[in-house]
């Protein structure tokens, strides 16, 4: 007989039942069972190969990286399913990922013979929650949030019924055996009735608290502007878009979908997908820009409420700066006084909604989470490596036989977000083994770097855009295998990151070179360093960034973009260089724009004047640029004397435009420069226009930019933990 031992995504996605039922087709002896996180096969060797062949048919949620086999001695018992049995893990061994509701279950829901109708919590072994649910490995339901929750007689045959979808199904329960759902009113009176009460609160216009699979979401009617205030309010969010959830009929209606938008949106990860809108019925939700984020109902739950209301707004609930809420005393003790649509099953692990666009043909994630996290590469390292991430998107990267990186969290401002993040360090650490080395941000006020310098293990500081770079080189290499000698050029535009002199560096170009078996970087060229305001709230103010860069540059309409007061004192600390930063971002460079083209303002959000910026140049059909020169650092002076008359004109539109235009060829002439393949990171690359544009003028050249991971700081991690290894290669 013949052991196998199979790794990568094979827990939590129906490959065990799989087996067995192959196993079973074959006439073969032995058994199939979960260790650690991998699964164990033992069969007769005349059956080996055809059981190989049958691999091709198994799950599509399923992921195989590799199959180790070796002999072992004869069994003489029926194939089986055995008993799991827990070894130290790998970090080849995948972690299951929470799914959206399988077609077959939401029929069971639907129909009116089954004992899943209308039940909230239907699931199988192809659908539902997994990780969100996950306390260790192996993937048994002792070892979830589900372990409480006994199984009625028939859903205790189903689990053990080979021929079932719902065979060794983690999540299973049915109104027989059911995860009670409960509705309290804004008194916390509970009601009967719970999803009718709610259905009819949300019909009234009340905000409703609803848990789910990551943690609860606040919705409420879509059409209902009172409503959507309220949550503004509670979230501190008075401009931020929120997603829009709706059936599928209802989202074409809404906004545009090529057929990579659309497979996205019906996918099992079942994303938010950020689209250009179609109509405006929907502009409160995503004021001043031309997107909207779009979802549909990825559980039973959601389908029944979309049943009787037509679209709802779907967001996180959580405090602003605060990781969403995951428990029901949490909720009333934060956000009191709002109708709770609850469930009993415990979330292990808060997760919120990934968010994916289209840009440059290929759809980018914009936050990595549910259903895409935790996220399995095959990359490798010589000792157990720690990536400890960024203030913003934070999470953790772990490479050694295998690497993971963990969903993000968001930013680490608060105290509780920063017992989150150490919560999934400790939960990571304790699955696969404590860090040997750690690679951290520079910044020395970063939570994640502060948090990595206490764990007891070597540590190095690497520089936030050789980060970005890190992460770049290791999604490129699993596509290209690096050869002796081989090089590429990265483009790192961002907002801000420390760099050794103690500026703040935002667009900057680095070659690196594969010898010897690691990476050799450089660094080329930084986008022409502006002076601006050190203060915080100068910092997101877009028309002072606009004046800053203006003044330096002596252009005619500084005097135009602020109130003459303020624009003396911003002068007066220029002048003087005092209270001031020096810096080479492109993210501030869109805000200045922005500011001059009268759609930059006080930045509520991440990127607001970026965004509204980009949604104003898509009006435009101009493919024209503005000049530009590359020597020691890219000059921007040429654009921006270029830019005056325009501004001057009012034509703020084609500014807009050609600004985009004008990066975009900086990128092209970068890689016509180095003749190099270009790699292209940090958040200012999710920008649709920007990414079409390049797609449209690279042609044969090529340019790269990221799948796997967004290209912004949620790659970070995965940057600092590949740095750290390559310092250890070679």
């Amino acid at each position: 007989m013949v052991k196998l031992v199979i790794s990568g995504r094979v827990q939590g996605v129906g490959f065990r039942p799989f087996v067995y039922r192959t196993a079973k087709k074959l006439g073969t002896k032995g058994y199939v069972c979960n260790v650690g996180g991998q699964v164990e096969v033992v069969l007769e060797k005349a059956h080996l190969q055809a059981f190989l062949q049958e691999l091709e048919h198994k799950p599509k949620e399923a992921q195989i990286t590799s199959i180790a086999q070796e002999p072992t001695p004869p069994q003489n018992h029926p194939f089986h399913i055995a008993p799991s049995c827990g070894v130290s893990l790998s970090l080849k061994d995948n972690l299951p990922l929470d799914l959206a509701i399988c077609a077959d279950c939401l029929k069971d829901t639907q129909d009116p013979k089954s004992r899943f109708y209308r039940y909230p919590f239907t699931a199988c072994a192809h659908c539902g929650p997994r990780f969100s649910l996950l306390e260790s490995l192996p993937y048994d339901r002792p070892k979830t949030s589900m372990k409480n929750f006994k199984l009625c007689a028939a859903c205790t045959k189903d689990y053990n019924d080979p021929t079932s979808r719902r065979f060794f199904a983690q999540s299973l329960s049915c109104p027989q055996c059911p995860i009670k759902l409960s509705f309290y009113n804004q008194e916390g009176i509970e009601s009967q009735n719970a999803l009718k009460e709610a259905i009819n609160a949300l019909k009234r216009g009340e905000v409703v608290a609803l848990k789910g699979v990551g943690g609860f979401a606040l919705t409420a009617l879509a059409t209902n502007k009172k409503a959507i205030e309220q949550i503004r309010q509670i979230k501190a969010r008075p401009f931020k878009p929120l997603a829009l959830m709706v059936s599928l009929q209802e989202a074409l209606e809404c906004v545009h979908l090529n057929q990579r938008e659309l497979d996205a949106l019906v996918s099992k990860e079942a994303p938010i997908v950020l689209a250009r809108k179609k109509t405006h019925i929907y502009e409160h939700l995503a004021p001043n820009l031309d997107s909207l984020g779009v979802l549909l109902p990825y559980t039973a739950l959601h389908h029944l409420i979309l049943q009787e209301v037509k679209a709802i707004v779907f967001t996180s609930a959580n405090l602003k700066g605060e990781p969403i809420i995951t428990d029901f005393k949490e909720l009333q003790a934060k956000l009191p006084r709002l109708c709770v649509l609850t469930h009993e099953r415990p979330i292990v692990h808060g997760i919120d909604d990934s968010v994916v666009r289209l840009v440059a043909g290929k759809m980018r994630l914009v936050r990595l989470a549910r259903g895409y996290a935790p996220l399995h590469l095959r990359l490798k390292a010589p000792k157990n490596t720690l990536g400890m991430g960024a203030q913003n998107k934070a999470n953790l990267c772990f490479i050694k036989e295998g690497c993971l990186v963990t969903p993000e969290l968001g930013g680490l401002d608060s105290v509780a977000s920063v017992q989150r993040y150490k919560q999934d360090l400790d939960f990571f650490t304790k699955l696969y083994r404590k860090p040997e080395i750690i690679g951290l941000d520079l910044h020395p006020n970063y939570t994640a770097s502060q948090i990595g310098k206490e764990q007891g293990a070597p540590f190095k500081e690497v520089q936030h855009h050789a980060a970005h770079l890190h992460a770049l080189l290791a999604e490129w290499g699993l596509k290209h295998s690096f050869k002796e000698g081989q090089a590429v050029i990265a483009f790192i535009c961002d907002g801000f990151g420390l760099a050794q002199d103690k500026s703040l560096w935002g667009g900057e170009v680095f070659l690196a070179t594969y010898q010897a078996g690691k990476f050799h970087t450089k660094h080329l060229h930084s986008l022409q360093s502006t002076l601006y305001p050190r203060s915080t709230n100068l910092l997101k103010d877009a028309n002072s960034l606009a004046y800053a860069l203006a003044y330096q540059h002596n252009l005619a309409f500084a005097p135009l973009l602020l109130e003459p007061t303020k624009a003396h004192n911003i002068a007066t600390l220029i002048t003087k260089q005092i209270a001031t930063i020096s810096s080479t971002s492109v993210g501030r460079l869109f805000d200045a724009v922005a500011g001059f083209c009268k759609v930059g303002g006080f930045n509520t959000y991440e990127a607001q004047s970026a965004m509204q910026l980009e949604s104003l140049a898509a009006t435009h059909p101009t493919n024209d640029i503005y000049p530009f020169e590359i020597q020691k650092d890219i000059s921007i002076a040429p654009m921006l004397r270029a830019m005056e008359q325009d501004i001057l004109a009012q034509r703020y539109a084609l500014v807009a435009k050609k600004f985009h235009n004008t990066l975009a060829h900086i990128a092209l002439s970068l890689s016509v420069r180095y003749n190099l393949p270009l790699l292209l990171g940090g958040g200012v690359f999710l920008n649709r226009l920007l990414g079409d544009t390049l797609q449209e003028i690279f042609k044969t050249r090529v340019f790269f930019l990221p799948e796997a991971l967004p290209p912004t700081d949620g790659a970070l991690a995965l940057g600092q933990a590949h740095f750290m290894a390559n310092s250890f290669k070679g």
